[in-house]
């Protein structure tokens, strides 16, 4: 027997990224000399194992890994085989949960890191990049350098392009893998098919990431329907039908990866008429899939498609499954009739809408107005906001988008002619919302123009798209006009940035409660006022020397950080008032710690300020135990102000984030661990618009409770769950 070729046994958990990817990744282990060990199908049993995942927060695709990788590795294989997948071309990235995947199972099964391999696949860094981690694959698996990841590369690739080939031919993906690698499959009871009437000439699209509709939790879907007529899957779209349906939207070619493997099958399929009738299927709390799925259900009604958009998840039961999947089948196209006539486009004059978060008004009115700009802004974010909001958001699109989209709805009820909105493509759904928006909007009714501002970084390309958007929104205004505008702006974010920090001291140290608050109502209404850099630092002059009159000599406050994403951390009817609730507390006083900030972010990403690029750099080693590479959105400053906390003096650490949000799931399932392992006290409060402010406060006081008896005692629980 050979010792040491048995000693390389990999085991690819059979869920996620291996229903996109293992032809890919069996090229490349097999040409570095290792055996594949693939975990067997999902049965009950396995299913039954999802409670692993150490939140209920994640997709199922998430949890099933979990699964997985633990039926591998109680089988005794010598390595676990996770790849982090960064982005499988140069201009996109992945979901964030593909960034996350290996890290989140290394931390939530207590895996020995040397027994796990954990290539970076990032080819947004170049195929050198690639090269030089697969290389070190090579030499973990016994041999092997440069020259050996490349032809492993090109294996992976050679045997990718025979699985692509298979699927044209019409074969679904476990269909394709079956002819590449010959696997035990799940075996199905038999389908009852009494009362179906097959019909030759019907043909079902079937779109939906493969690690959903060919699991046990879609309950044999792709048979099912093969029962009624022809089924096409998104895998059966030639690649290069692909690329060009989705490249035919606004960046559509930074779409993330898979979703775009989706986005435009689906598209294909509407456009060129390939379809009689089409079936979205997706699993609870995709992020992703609640951009794509707008695209998808917009150009279904334009062509009057019937469309079955099924959302599905460990608790989906087959009955109420079949129920559904029969009456869409019973329904019939409606040929020639137009779609149901709309409100006629209600126009305003030249007013651009402004949706704001939180302070951001102040500053970005103060652009506007330097470059003469005609702008309205919205009302704070609100309960009669959100309701407007939610009657158009997608079902699983996170807070921030419905709240926005609610303030956007208002604007153009008030007159505004177009809204103003960032953007920048990215991991986060950031990015896209803007493109979502506007569709949602247009189909309710609304004519407007959607004006886009994007990073302009790197200038080489997006310089000159971002002038361009920037001249329509400016309409000729001078460049040393633009500037003045850009540098007032700018000034008194930093204003106000300094001044909550002034505030947070106050709350925290004040004899009096609520002097702090009276000061900083005070300093907005100056630096609302303000026209000038002067003004502003004399503001903060006079509020530095207010808050410092404010000290009570006995206070010593705990310290509590708080870390998460940056629009619930801002807004105050998400995070239902935190920051003023624990400052304010009557028993116990709290100093408030609060790095992400909108200050923050424009000194990182914009300006490239030397101290925010220290801090980051700081942040990413804190967080590299943890989590190795950055899933968008704030995920990585989540783990990494974690992992400082002890060190930095924080009592306790509060974890905000919107429902769904992607990177911070990731920081949540890594950190319920991770915060024991540092012995930091952590609470997680999930925002949506069903959180209730008394559950929230009554967690929080339990919290504070907890944080003071570990400050007398030294001991206590460390990871209370998530609201």
């Amino acid at each position: 027997m050979d010792v040491a070729r048995e000693k390389r046994s990999v085991g690819i958990p059979r869920a996620l990224w291996y229903y996109y990817l293992f032809p890919f990744f069996k090229g490349i282990l097999e040409e570095l000399g290792a055996r594949i060990v693939i975990s067997p199908p999902t049965t009950k049993k396995l299913l039954a194992n999802i409670d692993l995942c150490p939140t209920d927060e994640p997709c199922i695709s998430i949890k099933l890994l979990f699964a997985h990788v633990n039926a591998l590795w109680t089988k005794g294989v010598d390595f676990i085989f996770l790849p982090i997948i960064i982005s499988l071309e140069k201009d996109n990235f992945c979901c964030p949960k593909f960034i996350g995947a290996a890290d989140m199972i290394i931390r939530g099964l207590a895996l020995p890191s040397d027994r796990v391999l954990v290539p970076i696949i990032d080819f947004s860094r170049g195929e050198g990049f690639v090269l030089q981690s697969l290389a070190e694959l090579g030499r973990v698996l016994g041999g092997g350098g440069l020259r050996s990841a490349e032809k492993a590369l090109a294996a992976g690739r050679r045997l990718q392009g025979e699985y692509w080939q298979l699927a044209r031919q019409g074969l679904t993906t476990p269909e394709a893998y079956g002819k590449l690698h010959p696997l035990p499959q799940r075996v199905n009871r038999p389908l009852n098919d009494e009362g179906v009437t097959y019909n030759p000439n019907l043909r079902i699209g079937v779109v939906g990431h493969p690690y959903v509709i060919h699991e046990w939790i879609a309950h044999n879907i792709v048979d099912r329907l093969r029962l009624y007529g022809q089924v096409i899957t998104a895998e059966m779209i030639p690649q290069e039908d692909v690329r060009e349906w989705v490249h035919r939207l606004y960046e559509g070619a930074q779409l993330w990866h898979l979703e775009a493997l989706q986005l435009g099958a689906a598209l294909c399929m509407i456009q060129r008429g390939m379809v009689d009738k089409l079936v979205l299927v997706g699993c609870f709390e995709c992020g992703p899939e609640s951009i794509i799925e707008v695209f998808i259900e917009d150009e279904a009604e334009k062509r009057r498609l019937p469309l079955l958009n099924l959302r599905l998840d460990e608790h989906t039961g087959e009955a109420g499954l079949i129920t559904r999947i029969e009456a869409f089948m019973d329904t019939s196209p409606i040929v020639g009739q137009q779609p149901p006539s709309l409100p006629g486009p209600r126009r305003g004059g030249e007013t651009i809408g402004v949706p704001t978060v939180g302070y951001l008004d102040i500053p970005i009115r103060a652009m506007l107005d330097e470059w003469g700009v005609d702008s309205l802004f919205s009302p704070p974010v609100s309960r009669a906001v959100v309701a407007r909001g939610i009657e158009l958001a997608p079902e699983f699109i996170c807070f921030p988008f419905t709240a926005i989209i609610g303030q956007m709805r208002h604007l153009l009820d008030e007159g505004a002619g177009s809204l103003l909105m960032v953007g920048g493509k990215g991991k986060c759904r950031l990015g896209w919302y803007a493109q979502v928006q506007e569709i949602l909007l247009a189909g309710a009714g609304h004519g407007f123009t959607m004006l886009l501002l994007d990073s302009p970084f790197p200038l080489r390309r997006k310089g000159s798209s971002f002038i361009e958007h920037l001249r329509r929104l400016l309409g000729g205004s001078p460049w040393p006009r633009i500037i003045r505008g850009f540098h007032l702006a700018y000034a008194k974010l930093a204003a106000l940035d300094e001044g909550e920090g002034l505030l947070r001291w106050g709350r925290a140290f004040e004899g009096k409660r609520g002097s702090a608050d009276v000061l900083w109502q005070q300093f907005m209404d100056q630096v609302r006022a303000a026209a000038s850099i002067g003004s502003l630092k004399g503001a903060l002059r006079d509020l530095r020397q207010a808050v410092r009159t404010l000290k009570e000599e006995e206070t010593d406050p705990l310290r509590v950080r708080l870390v998460g994403e940056i629009w619930v951390l801002m807004e105050p009817y998400a995070n239902l008032g935190l920051e003023q609730f624990l400052g304010s507390s009557p028993d116990l006083r709290v100093w408030v710690d609060r790095e992400v900030s909108p200050r923050h972010w424009v000194d990182l990403h914009l300006l490239h300020l030397p101290k925010a690029r220290r801090r980051q750099r700081e942040l990413e080693r804190a967080s590299l135990p943890y989590l190795r590479e950055s899933v968008g959105g704030h995920g990585l400053e989540t783990v990494g102000q974690t992992v400082l906390a002890g060190p930095e003096g924080i009592d306790g650490v509060i974890h905000l984030y919107p429902f769904t949000c992607m990177p911070e799931i990731v920081a949540q399932n890594i950190l319920v661990h991770g915060a024991r392992e540092l012995d930091i006290p952590l609470l997680t409060v999930i925002s949506s618009e069903q959180t209730g402010e008394a559950g929230v406060e009554t967690r929080v006081e339990a919290f504070l409770d907890l944080l003071e008896e570990r400050r007398v005692k030294g001991s206590g629980p460390l990871v209370l769950p998530g609201v």
